[in-house]
Parts: C-alpha cells; structure tokens; sequence
C-alpha cells in the first residue's frame, strides 16, 4: 500500500511539473506573439524608413548636375546671340536657323539608343563619351571661321548633350529610391533649368562681334569638371560581360530610329518656313521618316531579341498622358523661351542684355518650385496635383501672351512670367516622378529615358512649329499693310535693321506685324496648354514607395541604400537573436525552477511518508 501511495504522489508531481512547464511555454509563447504584433512584419524598404545618400552618391549628383547645367546653358545661349553671329560669319537666314536646330536635332533623336547604349555598354563610359563629344564639338564651335564648320560642330555638340541629358537621368534612378528622387532630382533638374533661364542673358551679354566666341568658351571650365569627376566618382558597373554586351545591343532598330526620326525633325522645322509644307523637300522626308518610325515599331514589337524601344512604357492610358504631357512641356517651355526673347527683341526693340534680363522673372520661380515640390512630393508620396497645378498655371499665363503689343507695360508681362516660372517648375519635377511611377518595375530607367526624349523632341518641334505659324502669320499681316512680305522670311535678321530706324508709321507698322506674328504662335502656345491639362486630368495615382531595382551598382558592387539596408537588418537580426536567446535563457530558468520546487516537494512528501510510518510502528 505504501509503494502504490508513493507511486502515486510521483505520478501526481511528475503532472504538475509539466503543467508548470507548459504554463510558462504559453506565457513566453504569448508574450513573443504579442511582442510580433507590435513589431513590424517585415524590414521596412528604405524608402519607407528615411533614405539618405552617401558621400559617394552626393558627389555623383553634383557631377551630374555641373554637366546638366553645361548642357542646357549651351542650348538657350544661342537664343540671344544668335544674331551676332550669323552677321559675324556672313550666314543667311536659313543657316542661322540651323545653328540652334542642328544642336535640338541630333540632342533629341539620339537619347533612346544612347540609352539603351548604356544598358548594355555601362553608364560611365556612355556617359564619358558623350561628354568628349560635347568637348569636341565645343572646340569646333568656338574656332569656327565659317557656318559649314559652326555647322558640324552643333551636331557634334547635339549628340554629346543628348547622352548627357538621358544619362544623367537615367543613372539618377540607378542609385536613388523613386519616393526620394524628387526631393534629390531638384538637384539635377534645378541646374538644367538654371542654365536653361540664365543662357539667354549670357548670350545676350556676349553678342557683340568681338565677344560671340565666348558663348563657346565658357563651356570649357564645366566640360573640364566633368571629365575629371565622371571617372572618379561615377563608378557604376552592369553584371554582364563586355561580349555579351554588345551583342545585346539593337544596332538595327537604334540606326533605322534615329534616321527616321531625324527625317521627321528636319521636315518639320523648315516645312512652312524655308520650304512650303506642299514641297516636295518637306513632305518626303515627312513620309519616309513617318514610315520608317513605323518600321522602327514593328521591329522593336517582332524583331528585336533586345529591343531598345520597350512597348510595356505604354501599357495603359496614364503612362501615354505623362508621356504626352512631357512632349507638350517640352516644346512649351523651350518654345517660349525662344519667343518671348524673340519678341522684345522685335516688338519691344530691347536689346540682347536686356531681353535676356527679362527673362529673370521665369528663373528666379521655375527652379524654386522645382525644388520644393520635389520636397512635397516626397514627404506626401503624391504627384498628380503638382502636374494639375502646374498645367492649370501655364494655361492662365499663357493666355495673356496673346494681349502682347508694343506698350505692354513691365508690370503685367513681370506677373505673366512669374507664373510661368512657376507652372514649368512643377511641371518638371512631377512629370519626371510620374513618368516612372507608372512604369514596370524595373523599367523605371527605360521610362525616365523616354520622358527625356519625349521632352527634347517637343523643344525641337517647338521652334518649328513656332517659326511657321510666326512667319505665314506675319507674313498675311504684310500683306494688309501693304509692305514687303519677305520681311517674314527674314524676321531675325531684320531686327538689325529696326534698331538702326528712326520712329515712323513704316516702322510702326512693320512692328504691329512682328506683334500679330507672335499672336498667333502664343495663341497655338495656349491651346496646347489647355490640351495638356486635359490629358493630364487622365493621370491615375501609382504607388511611389518601390525598391530599388538595377543591374547598375556602384563600383563595390553594392548600391549605396542597400549598404544601409544591409546594415539595418544586420541590427534587426541581432536585436531578435538576443530577444531570443533571452527568452530561451528565461525558459531555461522556468523549467529549471519549476524541477527544483517538484524536486523538494517529493523530498518534503518522502520526509512526511517516512514520519508517518515511524510513528505507525511506534
């Protein structure tokens, strides 16, 4: 009987030992479930938890940005020094227009290849190429002795600048998050619209016959910057090797592209200037570039086992009105910064300096609502009501452009302007954002890469369509006067001589042609503005909190946020190690704990046991 109530006391222990254990599991188990559910479920992206660049991603912005601002004060310096220079090299008109044609031409058609170039071939040396062209073509420019050689260097210039533009773009989503590349974009997009608003001053200040050759020179000390920190701070490699680089490369679709769409270009920018839109010289190049962009199309669709041209930039309405949208930006605000300089110099007769001075209004807001509504988006993550903004800006200071005349006093084109400023500056910043927020994941290089050729294709457009309706307006108005209607076709070069003229009702009238000519570009301005707001009211929210995905790191082989992102779960998972290893300790000591107390109760038990069978005997 004793050894059955013996047994059963173990038994009886051996239970509440395990339900002691057992307790204390379910209250660890607990207070881990709970600890989980208060944690976050997964390591938060770092565009998520506060991204921010390292020393060598700073010095790749800077670098991108001193040559963006290059490039971009070499296009609009021209605008107002153009004239000078056309006197000084004895050019005609016509080839005075090329001079900045030429340049927009080749800068527009050959972004995508360059582009794709790069994601075969490396950024840094596209990058580098692209910018010993410039280099090159700069040389060619400022020692040019004739308009054949000015010429040839535009085009040279043209092509490096492209690669220059599309790459700095490009390699900006390679080592920046999409949520903080608007905030960190300002930076890049910033510089080109100062150098964009600031060219027409400093080419104003320079046109005169002695000093023209300095709108090249100034060039030098910012293609040197770049040369030198290109290769020692832009270090981005591909994964693949150079053979099969190059193999991968669309050579057919770029070369069959980049001819047809220059076809396209060039019958645009002379047809109903230099030739009638019903000439011949316009409307083959017209077809046959048509037609080979249609080619290019099928081949890229079909054809091409690496097409350069990705048909999924395109796959849903919202992408096709950012791309419209960045097309109409483009020729608006380089169109109106060849207009409205164009037309005080005319109608108002201003000089280059001052002309270019008038234009501080548009600069002094543009690159601060850049920048600040790159901060904005950012911290919101939302991008649609800066594109509506800023359309519904440009639209309203478009408008008024049309009321321009001789006595337009300073105070309303000063407003005017300030809110052009201020509508092309949102318009930058967001349209860039949305362009790759609505892309694939993955693609948002491809679809940055678009946007800038989209956008330098609609500059060069913009001049062309702007010179036609100016001149054929202008030209109908010479006609009512009675004057010459070949004034027209030598609007430019006229300018010269209205200076040189003392007040009368012939030069007045010659003015109020200059005026209705520009009446009716601002007007053509102002519909496609208010087009642009409508297509932009199609835009649907795509989410910008994305990682981070390219083939392209840094030189170490690790791009930078991942260095960080690295280092943060390396921390997680060593916070959860020891949480872990103190729970297992605290576990440990339970069930030792829980052994003892079961271990002394036996013995106080046995202890009892053995006393009571002591006093039975006694």
């Amino acid at each position: 009987m004793a050894t059955l109530k013996e047994d059963q006391d173990n038994l009886n222990v051996e239970q509440d030992v395990e339900q002691d254990v057992e307790q204390n599991l379910k209250q660890n188990l607990k207070q881990d479930v709970e600890q989980d559910m208060e944690a976050p479920k997964h390591i938060p992206p770092p565009n998520m938890a506060g991204w921010k660049p390292c020393t060598q991603e700073l010095m790749i912005m800077l670098t991108l940005a001193i040559i963006s601002l290059m490039v971009s004060l070499d296009a609009t310096v021209i605008i107002t020094s153009l004239s000078t220079i056309v006197q000084a090299l004895n050019a005609t008109a016509t080839q005075g227009f090329w001079i900045g044609t030429s340049y927009l031409l080749t800068c527009a058609v050959t972004m995508p290849f360059i582009a794709s170039l790069s994601d075969m071939l490396g950024r840094p040396p596209c990058l580098f190429a692209s910018l010993v062209a410039f280099t090159t073509g700069t040389v060619l420019c400022a020692t040019a002795h004739s308009i054949a050689l000015l010429l040839v260097g535009r085009c040279i210039q043209g092509v490096g600048g492209g690669g220059i533009i599309i790459l700095s773009l490009v390699i900006f989503s390679d080592i920046v998050p999409l949520r903080f590349r608007p905030r960190y974009v300002g930076i890049i997009q910033g510089a080109w619209a100062l150098g964009t608003c600031v060219g027409p001053i400093v080419g104003g200040g320079l046109a005169t016959p002695t000093l023209w050759r300095w709108v090249f020179y100034i060039m030098f000390p910012l293609a040197g910057i770049g040369l030198v920190c290109v290769p020692l701070f832009v270090r981005l490699k591909p994964s693949s090797s150079w053979t099969d680089m190059v193999t991968r490369v669309d050579w057919l679709g770029g070369i069959l592209f980049i001819c047809s769409a220059t076809a396209v270009l060039i019958a645009v920018s002379w047809g109903g200037t230099q030739e009638p839109w019903g000439s011949w010289r316009t409307v083959v190049p017209l077809a046959v570039g048509a037609v080979g962009l249609v080619a290019t199309s099928l081949w890229e669709c079909f054809g091409a086992s690496h097409p350069f041209l990705r048909h999924s930039l395109f796959n849903h309405r919202s992408a096709v009105a950012v791309y419209m949208g960045a097309f109409a930006q483009g020729l608006l605000l380089y169109g109106q910064l060849y207009y409205i300089p164009f037309f005080f110099e005319s109608a108002k007769l201003s000089s280059p300096l001052r002309t270019g001075v008038c234009l501080l209004p548009v600069m002094l807001t543009l690159i601060p609502a850049s920048v600040l509504v790159g901060s904005v988006i950012t911290r919101t993550a939302r991008y649609r009501w800066a594109i509506w903004a800023g359309w519904t800006l440009t639209t309203l200071a478009t408008g008024p452009t049309i009321l321009w005349d001789v006595d337009t006093s300073p105070a309303v084109w000063v407003v005017i302007l300030v809110m052009l400023g201020l509508g092309h500056g949102l318009l930058l910043n967001a349209l860039n954002t949305a362009s790759q927020a609505v892309s694939v994941a993955g693609h948002e290089g491809a679809a940055v890469a678009m946007y800038a050729f989209l956008r330098s294709f609609g500059m060069a457009v913009g001049v062309g369509i702007g010179g036609s309706v100016f001149q054929n307006v202008m030209k109908r108005r010479l006609v009512a006067l009675h004057l010459d209607p070949d004034i027209a076709r030598n609007a430019e070069a006229y300018i010269a001589v209205l200076h040189d003229t003392h007040p009368s009702p012939h030069r007045s009238a010659i003015l109020n042609a200059y005026v209705h000519g520009f009446r009716g570009v601002f007007a053509v301005f102002c519909a496609l503005a208010a087009l642009a707001l409508l297509v932009g009211l199609f835009i649907r929210h795509h989410d910008i909190n994305k990682d981070l995905l390219t083939e392209h790191k840094l030189a170490d082989g690790v791009v930078g946020w991942r260095r960080r992102e690295n280092r943060s779960r390396s921390r997680s998972r060593s916070r959860s190690h020891n949480r872990g290893e103190s729970q297992g300790q605290s576990r440990s000591q339970s069930r030792s704990e829980s052994r003892n107390r079961s271990h002394n109760r036996r013995e106080s038990q046995g202890q009892s046991q053995t006393q009571s069978q002591n006093d039975a005997k006694n």
